[in-house]
């Protein structure tokens, strides 16, 4: 079901029903009403014909009827039946042999006398029972009637309810369904125009209402999730496009190197050089296939890899002994500061494997990059958080690189001489961010630090 159809009949249902509800108090309390008026009709006129009976002399039953019949006071189908102390009839309206429309039986006459006055339905008939007390005479009145004009007022009631019930929910749900057009209209130029936009335009964004209302806050999410969008197209080419180039130059230069030697026959040491050089560009293929393997694996949803307590001072330290039996010319300073006492405020919930190639590739680019391959690690801790500072003494980095230094493959034209493939910046960013940490750059002139941190939840430094 569609949203303006569902609206516009919930909106229906809602005025419906209250306008029913409506209807039905109004009809109950006309009802009541006009049942309570017949009866005050009933009771006066029986107290009328009763005082005239018993209390004026004169008055016998022919006279009573005369009396009765010009009364203007007019009650459809009247039966008036009074009963002495000895349940005799001693006046009755009913012309004999019509029979009483009303049954008559002496429980009904203990229970006037006993309350006074009752009220009650027989049939079509309202009846109304008093019972009188005089110095010298005591009577019980029966007296019914039908309320022909009040059922005749109550029916016209229902069918003019009944008329503008209908006329009213039939304008509502056409007013419904016009205004829910209107409502959802701009919704419908927002749907529009995302139809239109494909992988072709996504520079393409929604127009703005230029209203702080719904519609306007939903465009523009729509527009910043398209910038998102484009963004992850652009970063995704691009990393197909420098993937593709990375894996271009090593298998050119095998290709181009067995293509050589296969020429013509040579000596044994120049098939060894051959093999030896393939085997180097293998092996860079082999790293920069684990390398892209390693920045698969990291995204932010992969929190199911933090699964231990690993403590900042001693990966340090394991990384820096690593380090230096990786590379003989590496120099790795370590600082760790003042520690606390208590070692489980230098854990931080995450994955050792992962924590060491961050460290790692941070190390290792210091000590590349800095003339005297010299990089300085400083640990310090604080209250709220643990930070790690890896500093070497290059030329710094441009400002023109920084915004995109961990951007997958990217590279600085300082840094066209020195091996690598800009892979490990951007695989430290990830891997920082997923164990809930920042990494920020500061540069200069001379040198370049990273400094990471790490956010504690735990109690407060001792």
């Amino acid at each position: 079901m569609q949203i303006r159809t569902r609206l516009t009949l919930q909106f229906t249902l809602l005025v419906s029903g209250i306008l029913l509800i409506s209807f039905l108090a109004i009809y109950y309390f006309s009802y009541i009403n006009t049942k309570e008026d017949f009866y005050d009709r009933l009771r006066s006129k029986a107290e009328g014909t009763a005082s005239l009976l018993l209390k004026v002399k004169e008055i016998d039953n022919e006279l009573l009827k005369i009396i009765d019949g010009t009364n203007r006071d007019q009650i459809f189908h009247d039966n008036m039946i009074i009963f002495d102390e000895e349940n005799r009839v001693i006046y009755s309206n009913i012309t004999p042999p019509a029979q009483p429309a009303i049954s008559i039986s002496n429980y009904w006459l203990d229970e006037i006398r006993r309350d006074g006055e009752i009220r009650y339905s027989d049939g079509e008939y309202e009846v109304v029972g008093l019972y009188y007390r005089y110095p010298y005479n005591r009577a019980v009145v029966l007296f019914a009637g039908q309320d022909l004009y009040g059922k005749a007022n109550l029916a016209n009631l229902r069918t003019v309810l009944l008329i503008i019930f209908l006329v009213v929910t039939a304008v509502v749900a056409l007013a419904g369904w016009f205004f829910a057009q209107r409502a959802l209209a701009p919704i419908t130029r927002v749907m529009n125009e995302l139809e239109g936009i494909l992988p072709q335009n996504l520079g393409v964004r929604l127009r703005a209402s230029g209203n702080k209302d719904e519609i306007g806050r939903l465009t523009s999410t729509f527009n910043q999730l398209l910038d998102r969008i484009e963004n992850a197209f652009q970063v995704q080419k691009t990393f197909v496009a420098n993937v593709s180039h990375e894996l271009k130059n090593p298998l050119t230069k095998i290709n181009s190197q067995l293509e050589v030697v296969l020429l013509k026959d040579r000596e044994p040491d120049v098939y060894r050089h051959t093999v030896s050089s393939v085997l180097e560009d293998i092996r860079d293929l082999s790293q920069l296939s684990d390398s892209l393997l390693e920045l698969a694996k990291v995204s932010d949803d992969r929190r199911d890899l933090l699964t231990e307590r690993v403590r900042i001072d001693e990966l340090l330290l394991d990384l820096r002994t690593k380090m230096l039996n990786i590379q003989k010319t590496y120099t790795v300073e370590l600082d760790l500061g003042e520690l606390p006492e208590d070692d489980s405020w230098l854990e931080v919930q995450g994955n050792s494997g992962l924590l060491k190639t961050a460290f790692l590739n941070l190390m290792d680019n210091g000590c590349k990059f800095s003339p005297d391959h010299k990089v300085e690690v400083r640990l310090k801790t604080e209250d709220s958080a643990i930070r790690v500072e890896v500093s070497d003494h290059g030329e710094g980095i441009p400002e023109s690189d920084r915004a995109q230094i961990f951007h997958p493959f990217f590279r600085s034209n300082k840094t066209a001489g020195v091996k690598g493939y800009g892979i490990g910046l951007s695989l430290t960013e990830r891997i920082v961010r997923l164990h809930g940490g920042t990494i920020r750059l500061d540069t200069g002139r001379e040198g370049t630090t990273f400094t990471v941190t790490f956010k504690r939840s735990g109690p407060a430094r001792p």
